[in-house]
């Protein structure tokens, strides 16, 4: 068996200066390699997520293609949902799906960034009667 230890979405882009920006300012993540073709980012909580230029010959071909915007969410998890709702709006952040609560235990809503990338912004509760089987554990 694999046993990981870590994990980071890394997504393929066209700017990695906007991805800075974007992910320093409006969510709190820091730089940790800042180079040419790549951008590693961490936020004070130790979550991370990578950017990675296209068309990069020291990658392997299946890394080359620009992230299309389908397909992929990024979540990330918040303690208080309508507080972020809140300060996405004031910071004019682009919301793509508003702010919602849904029966399987999640408060969320979703920008995008200025890739095309969807972040899911979310809150978990207590879910509906109908949704607490689903959950396994205790």
């Amino acid at each position: 068996m694999i046993e990981p230890i870590s994990s980071f979405p890394v997504f393929t882009v066209k700017d990695l200066d906007a991805a800075n920006k974007f992910y320093t300012e409006e969510l709190g993540f820091n730089a940790v390699f800042s180079g040419d073709w790549y951008l590693h980012m961490v936020s004070a909580s130790g979550i991370q997520v990578g950017f990675l230029l296209p068309n990069q010959p020291t990658q392997p071909e299946i890394f080359q293609k620009v992230y299309s915007g389908d397909g992929v969410i990024f979540s990330l998890e918040v303690s208080d949902a309508e507080k972020a709702y809140g300060v996405a709006q004031a910071r004019g952040l682009n919301i793509v799906f508003e702010l919602k609560s849904e029966e399987w235990g999640q408060r969320h809503f979703c920008i995008e960034d200025p890739n095309g990338i969807h972040i899911d912004i979310v809150q978990s509760f207590e879910p509906s009667e109908e949704y607490q089987s689903d959950y396994v554990g205790d």
